[in-house]
C-alpha cells in the first residue's frame, strides 16, 4: 500500500507542490440547469455539493482544467459535505455519499487526465487528490454547536472522503480552533479504524483585521494545532497574497511542520451582485514568489477567484525552485488561549498559575459556583488576569456537584473573556476530556499520577497527547505520596519514561509536581519537607532540562494564620525558583517580593523551611512571631488600591466585561446621583455619556482588530445587564425611544454565523430583534414586519450572489408599495454596491443601511428610531 506522507515528504525537499484553485467561483461560470439542482424532489440550489450526484460532469471538467494547469493537489467538491451544512437544505443524511462522490470525481478526472494523450502539462508529475472540508457554520467555541456533535459529523465526511479513496484531508478556511481539533481527531480516528494512513493538511482564515473570525492569530493558531497529529499548517482564503504577508513570514519563523498558502485573486469586489477578482494571473503569482525564501513554506495554490490561469502561472514560477526547510524541529513549550500564548519556561520565573478559580481550595469560588453566579465566576478569573497571573487554573470538584457540567460551564464562559490559557484540575479522566472538549485553546491538565496505577495514568497521557494539552504529573504511585527527594525522583522518573516513550508527549509538554506538604503540622516527619522539595526540585531540573518543574506553593503553609502564610508563600516560592522551579500555582495577590519583607521574618521562614535542626523549634519561633500580629485585609495590587473616578471605573468595567463590578459601580452612583445630575437623570447620563460612547470605541476597537469577538460580546452582554438595571430610573419618555428590527439570512443562503452575532450586538444595546433564520424569502421578511409592527428590516447573506437576492428583494417591496427601512450586512457587501446599486433599485428617497457589523447597525436603527419620531 502507498504510503503517501513519505512521498510527500520526499516530494517537498525537491519541490513546490502546487495545490489548484476555487471551486464555487469556477462553478458559478458553468451552466447549470435547474434540474441539477432539484434532489429528491427539494431544490437545494446553493449547495454545492449536491452536483456531485447531479452533475457530475460539471466538476470533472473544472479538476481537468486544473490538472491542465499542472496543479499536484485537486480539492474534491466537499467542502460543504458536512451534516450541520446539509441540514439547512435537509439533506444531512447525504453526508457519507456527497463526501465519498467528491472523491471518486477527482479520482476519475486524474485518471482520464494520465490517459489522454491531448493533456497540457507534466504528466509524469505525481497529483494527490484532497478530500476538502470546510467549518460550516457554527462555531462550538461560542457554543453553536458541540464537539460532539461536530466530531461526529466530521466522522461521517472523513468516511465518505477516506472510502472515495482520498489521498489527503485538507482542513481549509478554518474560523475557529476548537472545531479544527474536532475535524482533527474525527479524521484521525476514522484513517485509524479504516487502517489507512491519510495525511492531514489544516489551513486556518486569516480576515483582514489579522486573526481569524474568533481573534486567534497565526502564531496562537499555530501553538495550539502544532502538538496535534497533523501533516501540515498554513493559510487560505480571507485575502490575497499580498495582504497574508506579515502572517505568513511569522508562521514561516516558527513552524516545525509543512506550511501551505493558498490565498484568494484578491480581496474581492461586487460588481453589479457578481463577484470580481482583480488580481491577474500574473500578478498573483509574482506576489507568491516572493515568499519562496520562506522556511517551510512547501504547499502554494490559489482560492476564491484563482482561475487554472492563476495556477498554471503559478506553477512555471515554482519549476527548478526549492522549497527550504522548517524553522523548528519539533513544536514550542507554550501553552494558550483562543487569543494568547504563553511560555511555560517564564524568564524570570515562575509561570504563575492563578490559584482562586478553585471549588476545592477557595470557599468564594465555590459558593458562586454552586450558586450558578456565571457573573461572579467570571469576575474570579478576571481579578487573577489584572493581578498578573500567566495562566488561570481551573478546578470544579467539590462533593454532590456535578462536576462535568460545573467544569464545562467555567470554562466554557471563561474561554470567551479570559485571554490567559487554562490549566484543567480536576483527577477524573471523564471530567478532563469534557473540560477539554469546550476547550479550544492548548491547556495544561493538572494532573495525572500513579496513585492508582498506570491504567488511570495512561488514559490521563493518551488525552494530553490526543488533545494537544500540556500535562502536571505529581509524585504520587500505588504506595504514597513522596515525602523524600529520592522518592520523589523515582517516581518522576517511572512517569516520565511512560509518558514519553508510550504516549509520545514531549518532553517540553511535561511540567513535574514533586509535592510539597505543610511545615505547620508539628509531626516529625514534615521538619524536611521543604528542603526535601527543593532538593527534588534541583535535581529534576538537571535531570530533565527540557522538563517544567511547579508546585502548588501554598500547600507549604496551610494551617498557619494568613499573615504567616503569605510571608512563608513568599519566601518559599523564591527559594524554590532559586532551586529551578519553573512554575507556581499561587494567589499571586498575596505573593510579596522579598524587597517588602521584613528581614526577619524572611529568616524566620528560611529556618522553618531548611530546619537544619530537624526539630519542632523553628515552626514555634515562627508561630510565635504572628501570634501577636493582626491580620490584614487580602491586599489587591497597587492599581486597584487607587480608587479610580466613577466614570472611568464604569468605563473599565465595560471595556473588561465585569458585570459584578459594574453592578457595584451603578449602586454606587444611585446612592450619589447628585454627580450624575440627580435622581431624575442619572440613569440616562450614564448610558448617555459612559455606555453608548464606550460601546462605540469598542466598536471601533474591533474594527481596527485590537478588541476580539469574544471581548466584543462580553462587554455587549455588561451593557445590556447595565440598561436594564438603570431602566427603572429613566424618564418614561426616554425608555419610550426603542426599535424592534427582523434579522435573516436571505433566500438561498444558509450563513448566519454573522447575522447572529450581530444579532447579540443589537439587543444588548437595548433593541428588540426578531431572527428568522436562514433562506428567509422576501414573503416571509415582509409577513414579520408586519407581524410585529417592527422598525426595520435586517437581511445577511454571505455569498455572493445573496446580493443579487438582496436587490430582488429590495425591487420586490418597492413594487408593493411599501415603506421599509432596510439594513444589509454580509461579507460579500461593499458600502459601494448598497448606496449606488440596492439605492437604486429601492429608490433614492427610500432608507437603505449598508452595516459592515453589528456596530454599524446601532447606527442605522438609531437613525431609523430618530426618523420615526420626529
Amino acid at each position: 500500500m502507498k504510503n503517501i506522507k513519505e512521498r510527500l515528504k520526499e516530494l517537498i525537499t525537491e519541490q513546490y507542490l502546487i495545490i489548484d484553485g476555487a471551486t464555487g467561483t469556477e462553478l458559478q461560470k458553468k451552466e447549470i440547469n435547474k434540474e441539477s439542482w432539484i434532489i429528491d424532489g427539494n431544490n437545494v440550489e446553493g449547495c454545492n455539493e449536491i452536483l456531485n450526484i447531479t452533475a457530475p460532469n460539471i466538476m470533472k471538467e473544472i479538476h481537468t482544467d486544473y490538472l491542465n494547469s499542472n496543479a499536484n493537489i485537486i480539492k474534491t467538491n466537499s467542502f460543504g459535505a458536512i451534516p450541520w451544512v446539509l441540514s439547512e437544505y435537509d439533506i444531512a443524511d447525504k453526508t457519507y455519499e456527497l463526501a465519498k462522490s467528491a472523491v471518486l470525481i477527482a479520482n476519475e478526472a486524474r485518471e482520464e487526465y494520465l490517459k489522454n494523450p491531448n493533456s497540457k502539462g507534466d504528466l509524469n508529475r505525481d497529483i494527490f487528490v484532497a478530500g476538502s472540508l470546510g467549518p460550516g457554520v457554527k462555531l462550538p467555541s461560542l457554543g453553536q454547536i458541540s464537539f460532539d456533535e461536530m466530531y461526529e459529523g466530521y466522522v461521517k465526511a472523513a468516511k465518505g472522503l477516506i472510502d472515495g479513496d482520498a489521498d489527503i484531508i485538507l482542513l481549509e478556511t478554518a474560523q475557529d480552533v476548537l472545531q479544527l481539533k474536532s475535524a482533527i481527531l474525527a479524521c484521525n480516528d476514522v484513517s485509524r479504524e479504516l487502517n489507512k494512513e491519510i495525511p492531514i493538511m489544516v489551513s486556518v482564515t486569516i480576515e483582514k483585521e489579522g486573526t481569524m473570525l474568533l481573534g486567534t492569530d497565526i502564531e496562537t493558531a499555530y501553538t495550539i494545532l502544532s502538538n496535534l497529529d497533523i501533516f501540515s499548517i498554513g493559510m487560505n482564503c480571507g485575502t490575497g497574497p499580498d495582504m497574508a504577508t506579515r502572517h505568513i513570514k511569522k508562521l514561516a519563523e516558527i513552524s516545525c511542520l509543512p506550511i501551505s498558502m493558498h490565498c484568494n485573486a484578491g480581496l474581492p469586489e461586487n460588481r453589479g451582485g457578481k463577484a470580481y477578482y482583480n488580481m491577474t494571473p500574473e500578478e498573483f503569482a509574482n506576489i507568491n514568489s516572493e515568499f519562496f525564501n520562506l522556511n517551510g513554506l512547501s504547499f502554494i495554490g490559489g482560492c476564491c477567484g484563482t482561475t487554472p490561469l492563476h495556477i498554471e502561472a503559478l506553477s512555471k514560477k515554482v519549476e527548478g525552485v526549492k522549497p527550504k526547510k522548517t524553522a523548528l524541529d519539533k513544536p514550542r513549550a507554550y501553552i494558550a488561549s483562543l487569543f494568547n500564548i504563553v511560555s511555560i519556561k517564564q524568564e524570570p520565573a515562575p509561570l504563575m498559575i492563578g490559584e482562586r478559580s478553585n471549588a476545592s481550595g477557595s470557599k468564594i469560588f465555590r459558593e458562586l459556583m454552586i450558586a450558578n453566579d456565571i457573573d461572579g465566576i467570571l469576575d474570579v478569573g478576571i481579578k487573577q488576569v489584572k493581578a498578573g497571573s500567566h495562566a488561570i487554573d481551573v478546578n470544579a470538584a467539590w462533593a454532590g456537584r456535578n462536576e462535568i457540567e460545573d467544569i464545562k460551564k467555567i470554562i466554557s464562559a471563561y474561554v470567551k473573556q479570559i485571554s490567559l490559557p487554562l490549566v484543567i484540575d480536576a483527577i477524573k479522566p471523564n471530567v478532563i476530556e469534557s473540560a477539554l472538549k469546550v476547550y479550544g485553546g492548548k491547556p495544561i491538565i493538572n494532573s495525572a499520577n500513579m496513585e492508582q496505577g498506570e491504567e488511570k495514568f495512561d488514559t490521563i497521557c493518551s488525552m494530553a497527547k490526543r488533545y494537544g494539552a500540556s500535562i502536571m504529573l505529581l509524585t504520587i504511585d500505588e504506595k504514597s505520596m513522596a515525602l523524600t527527594c529520592e522518592d520523589k525522583l523515582r517516581m518522576a522518573e517511572r512517569m516520565y519514561n511512560r509518558a514519553v516513550n508510550v504516549h509520545k508527549i514531549l518532553p517540553h509538554d511535561i511540567i513535574f509536581d514533586p509535592l510539597t506538604f505543610t511545615l505547620a503540622s508539628g509531626d516529625e516527619k514534615s521538619f524536611a519537607a521543604g528542603i526535601e522539595t527543593l532538593n527534588a526540585i534541583k535535581e529534576l531540573t538537571k535531570k530533565y532540562p527540557e522538563c517544567s518543574i511547579s508546585l502548588g506553593v501554598s500547600n507549604i503553609s496551610f494551617g498557619l494564620k494568613e499573615e504567616a502564610r503569605k510571608i512563608m508563600n513568599s519566601v518559599f516560592l523564591y527559594e524554590a525558583i532559586n532551586h529551578g522551579l519553573t512554575t507556581a500555582i499561587v494567589n499571586v495577590a498575596q505573593i510579596l517580593p522579598l524587597s517588602k519583607i521584613n528581614e526577619n521574618e524572611i529568616e524566620l521562614a528560611r529556618a522553618l523551611i531548611y530546619n537544619r535542626s530537624n526539630t519542632k523549634e523553628p515552626l514555634i519561633n515562627y508561630i510565635n512571631h504572628f501570634s501577636d500580629k493582626k491580620e490584614k485585609k487580602e491586599l489587591l495590587n497597587n492599581e486597584e488600591n487607587i480608587k479610580k473616578p466613577l466614570r472611568e471605573a464604569i468605563r473599565d468595567a465595560m471595556l473588561d466585561g465585569e458585570w459584578k463590578d459594574m453592578q457595584n459601580l451603578l449602586n454606587e452612583v444611585k446612592e450619589n446621583s447628585e454627580d450624575f445630575g440627580g435622581e431624575k437623570k442619572f440613569a440616562q447620563v450614564i448610558i448617555d455619556e459612559i455606555l453608548l460612547p464606550t460601546m462605540a470605541d469598542i466598536g471601533v476597537k474591533f474594527g481596527e482588530g485590537t478588541i476580539q469577538l469574544p471581548f466584543v460580546l462580553g462587554s455587549a452582554e455588561v451593557m445590556k445587564k447595565s440598561v436594564d438595571f438603570l431602566s427603572e430610573f429613566l424618564e418614561k419618555k426616554k425608555q419610550d425611544k426603542t426599535a424592534k428590527i427582523i434579522l435573516g439570512t436571505v433566500a438561498g443562503d444558509v450563513h448566519d454565523v454573522g447575522k447572529n452575532l450581530v444579532e447579540i450586538i443589537i439587543k444588548n444595546n437595548g433593541f428588540e430583534t426578531v431572527n428568522l433564520g436562514t433562506k428567509v424569502s422576501i414573503e416571509k421578511f415582509i409577513e414579520a414586519y408586519k407581524e410585529h409592527n417592527a422598525d426595520c428590516i435586517g437581511m445577511s447573506g454571505l455569498l455572493v450572489k445573496s446580493t443579487e437576492v438582496m436587490k430582488d428583494n429590495l425591487a420586490y417591496i418597492r413594487e408593493k408599495g411599501l415603506k421599509i427601512p432596510i439594513l444589509l450586512g454580509g461579507a460579500a457587501l461593499t458600502r459601494e454596491f448598497v448606496e449606488n446599486d440596492c439605492q437604486k433599485v429601492y429608490g433614492d428617497t427610500e432608507q437603505i443601511f449598508y452595516c459592515k457589523d453589528g456596530f454599524d447597525g446601532i447606527l442605522a436603527i438609531k437613525e431609523v428610531i430618530a426618523d420615526r419620531d420626529k
